[in-house]
């Protein structure tokens, strides 16, 4: 599939973006590759947000709105309304208060196609990047989210995202078989975030990729659904030191997650990607040494020095 046939989507979702809204728009339209349509969701608004929109709909007909715009779902439940009215061979995600490097959706775009013409263009396939971090008002605070989180690069498989996500929705494209899947088996009430179901999704079925480079810049504030860790590592390994219960919540939710996503793909999950899930769930019922052994002879285990160490005190 060459580049200049691949019908490529954004999926937009907005909630009281008024504020930040016009910079990322106009992130979207710098790009260096521009071959794309913008589905935007407005997720019940009451500030400036609609006037925006409606503004941006007349002067460029590649930003469309979408089918349930003005019905407020929340963050994940709103992306997956969108990702059930996409019908394109490459789907990003984007949300409204981030700024996009110029060449993002090129060089995605482009990781995309060689993981297709690698793993086939049945084959359901995540590719995702890295991204820097700015403050609310767009002063750079770090200049890679995965230094910052101390996160894996190479922790693209399903025993290393059962317990923990890597993968931030607004980093992230999907090829169509990938998409189809999550429309057809997300649901946002019963989902942690959307982005974690994608990721084991993908690690499932197909394959995750990753790029290392920080093509989003990532905004961080109070209005995040979720966020990037305000603390060095070090200070939140001695945190996590004196953290029991929230350490415990933490790893306690890794079985949640894993019992819901095996409940909502049910028997088509694969055999192996069930069995994987399936042992890393026994593992809750052992006894403390033999549940950490066990864990890490299964592979999973989490990425950072803090997480891991939570992981062996307390799980």
């Amino acid at each position: 599939m060459g580049d200049h046939l691949v019908n490529t989507l954004i999926l937009l979702a907005v909630y009281n973006g008024e504020k930040h809204l016009p910079s990322l728009l106009d992130s979207l339209k710098a790009q260096t590759d521009g071959d794309f349509c913008v589905l935007i969701q407005d997720d019940g608004s009451d500030d400036g947000t609609p006037a925006i929109l409606e503004a941006l709909y007349r002067e460029d007909s590649r930003f469309v709105p979408a089918a349930e715009s003005g019905r407020h779902f929340g963050a994940a439940g709103n992306f997956l309304s969108l990702i059930r009215q996409a019908d394109a061979d490459y789907v990003f995600l984007c949300d409204h208060d981030d700024v996009w490097m110029p060449e993002k959706v090129a060089v995605l775009k482009q990781a995309m196609s060689e993981a297709v013409r690698q793993y086939g263009a049945d084959t359901p396939i995540l590719v995702h990047s890295d991204c820097s971090l700015t403050d609310d008002d767009g002063t750079p605070i770090g200049d890679s989210f995965f230094r910052h989180q101390g996160w894996d690069p190479g922790a693209v498989t399903l025993p290393r995202l059962l317990v923990q996500n890597n993968v931030t929705g607004c980093t992230l494209v999907m090829n169509r078989p990938l998409c189809r899947l999550i429309a057809e088996h997300g649901k946002s009430k019963e989902l942690f975030m959307h982005d974690w179901f994608i990721a084991l999704t993908a690690a499932s079925f197909g394959h995750v990729v990753f790029v290392n480079q920080q093509l989003t810049a990532y905004r961080q504030h109070g209005d995040n659904a979720i966020g990037a860790s305000q603390s060095g590592l070090l200070v939140r390994a001695f945190r996590a030191l004196g953290a029991r219960q929230k350490a415990k919540r933490r790893i306690l939710l890794t079985y949640t997650h894993t019992q819901v996503f095996c409940r909502l793909y049910g028997d088509l999950l694969p055999a192996e990607a069930r069995k994987t899930a399936e042992d890393y769930l026994a593992t809750r019922h052992m006894r403390k040494i033999p549940r950490v052994l066990a864990v890490r002879r299964l592979g999973c285990t989490m990425q950072s020095p803090v997480t891991r160490l939570g992981q062996i005190l307390f799980g």
